[in-house]
């Protein structure tokens, strides 16, 4: 197939989780596939492609508009975009430089990446369409609300009304719209009357997780995260204050490692605690999580999926993990790692790992769950079955004889 990719974030470096979504996506696909990418440029080192120029037959970057229009661009549509990301990446330029290659390219689908990109499709354009999501974001916000502070809830609340709005005008605009699980898609198409949606699960690369081997520290747990997003925020609180102590009760050497970037004051505090230890931003998380026995996520927001926990089991750390973190992972509990929403029966799976018990069972379990069911070659497959559906259902039927 000839496919369109129309990424607004540059996927190299990939800093961020739909960079690196695209990027592995771009890598896997150009094997069978024929790929143009449409990108900004990036703003620190623009002629940085890394290995683009090898996976795309065509790579056209459009230059960010200036500092001060993307403020203004903010600030005068606060009321009006459901989210300051669309803001933020408006663009006439690159609105006509899709519209030049879809005018012309006859591509056999075109994939718009992450929810900055639907404003880039033209309304006059026809053909096979995708509208590529990590998670249905006006879901996400809703079951956030208790964690906002209270007097901004209000204006969440307006956001999730924006949004649900936004979802209703954009989706019918495409064949399908993808997220990165199952439940998610399903909940997306209840909400979204109409809706097509699928799912397209997250990869995780060996190489990523690769390095020298390295000896377990004694006692050490690690939670991993951006530490000033809310529902890791919230996860850190409730694993701090009603877990560890249980932990701590059973097992004098345990050690908890808080590490992820721009931890904020309610994240710091926790330090104040000598056998807790935030790191803030570190290069490398593998290297943490190769050194730590237990790998942790109590997390309580249901939405999307916490590739924290694939990171984790690629590096044969076994994870103790809530229900909500194992949402739309889907693995199996006292198998492949632990579920459980109770501090203490949370607390008794980690001090038994730590113990060493069924240690090095859950280890390599971990690992075998991950390379068969998140490889980034098997997500770019089940891509590849949406994009064929999606080609095949706009082909003209036969006429019966």
């Amino acid at each position: 197939m000839k496919i369109l990719f129309v990424a607004p974030i540059f996927p190299h470096p990939p800093v961020i989780g739909s960079a690196v979504i695209t990027l592995n996506q771009l890598r896997v696909l150009s094997q069978r596939h024929r790929i143009d990418l449409i990108s900004f440029k990036n703003r620190t080192n623009s002629s940085d492609l890394g290995e683009l120029t090898r996976w795309c037959n065509k790579i056209e970057l459009v230059e960010r508009p200036p500092r001060w229009q993307v403020l203004l661009s903010m600030l005068s549509r606060v009321l009006i975009d459901p989210h300051p990301d669309i803001s933020r990446f408006r663009s006439a330029e690159m609105y006509r430089v899709v519209a030049a290659h879809l005018s012309g390219g006859h591509y056999d689908v075109v994939l718009f990446q992450t929810l900055q990109s639907a404003q880039f499709r033209p309304d006059w354009y026809s053909g096979p369409a995708i509208w590529s999501l990590e998670d249905p974001l006006a879901l996400k916000t809703e079951k956030m609300l208790a964690m906002y502070p209270w007097y901004s809830r209000p204006l969440h609340r307006k956001r999730v009304s924006l949004l649900r709005q936004y979802d209703l005008k954009q989706a019918r605009r495409f064949d399908c719209v993808t997220f990165v699980n199952r439940e998610d898609a399903r909940e997306y198409m209840n909400s979204v009357p109409g809706a097509c949606a699928d799912f397209v699960p997250h990869g995780i690369s060996e190489e990523s997780v690769s390095g020298a081997a390295v000896s377990r520290q004694k006692g050490m747990i690690v939670i991993t995260g951006n530490m000033y997003h809310l529902p890791n925020v919230d996860a850190v609180g409730f694993f701090c204050g009603e877990v560890f102590p249980l932990i701590c009760d059973q097992e004098p050497s345990a050690n908890l490692w808080l590490i992820g970037a721009k931890p904020v004051a309610a994240v710091r505090k926790w330090a104040n605690d000598s056998r807790i230890k935030v790191t803030g931003f570190v290069p490398d998380i593998s290297g943490y999580l190769r050194q730590a026995v237990v790998s942790v996520c109590p997390v309580r927001l249901r939405v999307g999926t916490q590739t924290k926990i694939l990171e984790a089991l690629s590096c044969g750390t076994p994870v103790v993990t809530s229900s909500a973190g194992n949402y739309g992972i889907a693995a199996i509990s006292g198998k492949d790692l632990y579920v459980t929403d109770n501090p203490r029966e949370f607390a008794n799976h980690v001090v038994s790992l730590l113990a060493g018990d069924r240690w090095n069972e859950f280890s390599d379990n971990g690992r075998r769950f991950v390379r068969e069911k998140f490889s980034w070659e098997s997500s770019a497959a089940k891509l590849e079955q949406v994009m064929e559906r999606v080609v095949q259902d706009r082909r003209p039927k036969p006429i019966s004889a």
